[in-house]
């Protein structure tokens, strides 16, 4: 089954910031969870419910909504800066 991907404003602009390697990388990413969302590493504490994947040293943070088949990407951004 393919969920579909909300991807809002913010994480769009994190996206533009990046490396040009990096963007098809997520992109490649996104496509992955798109078709298995539990494939990425849940995350826990005060990230409960949201799911990371990884790319080197950056990192994809993404919610999962099954009632509505939906993944909302929320951020990309290198590791030290994306849990702040």
């Amino acid at each position: 089954m393919v969920y579909k991907a909300r991807l809002p404003n913010s994480f769009q602009k994190d996206t533009k910031k990046l490396p040009e390697n990096i963007k098809s990388k997520v992109i490649k990413e996104i496509k992955t969870v798109l078709d298995d969302p539990y494939c990425g590493i849940a995350l826990v504490g005060n990230l409960k419910g949201l799911w990371k994947r990884r790319i080197g040293k950056y990192r994809i943070v993404y919610q999962i909504l099954n009632d509505e088949e939906l993944v909302i990407f929320h951020s990309v951004d290198l590791r030290k800066k994306i849990y702040k």
